[in-house]
């Protein structure tokens, strides 16, 4: 569900075209003619191509991720086995009724068959084990700098939000009681506080407590703008007894109470939906923006780029962050594949 997997299609389909074009330039025998030669290469690259993906996407995660090694070598020669019988097969009948020629010895098809799908997809595999491996390197390295980084980082910033949590305390016990209004924004700006300084050091929480802090910045948001603003805060039946990342959505959330509009002809609106569905969480949070002020990419977007490199960390190739603008609306989709109930 990554943004980066929307490139792998392509670039596999480009993979195979290339290993096809290069297949018939080197290949090519000069006693049949290049419509066979072109014919005989797209047969093996199909089926070659089959074999190569029964193997990466069955065969290797039931069997040789489970250290289970038998089960491995059985499971390759069997699916090399019948995936060269359909491609003798298919071969076969071709030379018989599109091009017209002698019936071949399906023996020695056969054996060709074999011996060539079971080379091409041994050493397409194995670059693709050892590609995988050196990624997985990388970003696990990746990963344990940008922690190490994360916790100098929090190091650093500590001492300040303490200072602050510490001084809306002091200055909540100041103000006059009759003051209700005032002293009820300033108990919900350091209940956020705490949160964010107390309850969002674990890798995850429950999704319970995310959703109390997201209805305590919405409130406080919300006592700022005026009747013509409305925010719609939806939350599906579903969303419980999970846990996530903390600060994921509220990102988004800041997102759009900064760039809503601020019509006086019209309402001003910023829906946020929460759902979890089928171990999916599903995030939609949209505003009404005025033409020429919907650039999150100046200051909202470092927030959003942050997001965005949190989840490579945290939920690589598990989520997927879509957002759309235009003169009218700004609307972002996440939704992110939760492991764990």
């Amino acid at each position: 569900m990554s943004t980066k997997s929307n490139y792998k299609v392509p670039l596999e389909i480009g993979f195979w075209v290339v290993l096809y074009i290069l297949w018939v330039l080197v290949f090519q025998n000069h006693t049949i003619t290049i419509t066979r030669t072109l014919g005989v290469e797209f047969c093996y690259l199909v089926f070659i191509a089959l074999n190569y993906y029964i193997t990466i996407n069955y065969i290797i995660p039931k069997s040789l991720t489970q250290n289970k090694y038998f089960t491995f070598l059985l499971l390759i020669a069997t699916s090399t086995a019948v995936v060269s019988f359909l491609r003798a097969v298919v071969s076969y009948y071709i030379t018989l009724l599109l091009y017209k020629l002698p019936p071949p010895n399906f023996d020695h098809l056969y054996f060709n068959s074999l011996l060539n799908i079971f080379i091409w997809t041994s050493i397409l595999v194995a670059c693709k084990m050892i590609l995988d491996r050196v990624r997985n390197k990388r970003y696990l390295e990746e990963v344990e700098k940008e922690k190490i980084k994360n916790e100098l980082d929090f190091l650093k910033a500590q001492h300040n939000p303490h200072f602050l949590f510490n001084s809306l305390n002091s200055l909540y016990f100041q103000i006059d009681k009759a003051n209700a209004d005032a002293r009820g924004t300033l108990m919900k700006l350091s209940e956020l506080l705490r949160y964010q300084l107390y309850e969002c050091n674990a890798d995850k929480i429950p999704i319970d407590k995310e959703l109390d802090y997201l209805r305590s910045y919405i409130e406080l948001q919300h006592q700022r703008l005026d009747k013509n603003y409305i925010i719609n805060f939806n939350v599906g039946e579903n969303m419980k007894n999970f846990s996530i990342a903390p600060l994921l959505i509220i990102p988004l959330v800041e997102n759009s109470f900064k760039h809503v509009s601020h019509f006086t002809d019209m309402p001003n609106v910023i829906s946020i939906t929460l759902d979890f569905d089928k171990h999916v969480f599903n995030c939609i949070i949209s505003n009404t923006a005025e033409k020429g002020t919907v650039k999150p990419e100046s200051e909202g977007g470092i927030g959003l780029n942050n997001l965005e490199r949190r989840l490579e960390l945290l939920y690589s190739g598990k989520f997927n962050l879509d957002i759309t603008e235009d003169t009218k609306s700004f609307t972002a989709i996440l939704k992110i594949e939760i492991d764990e109930n």
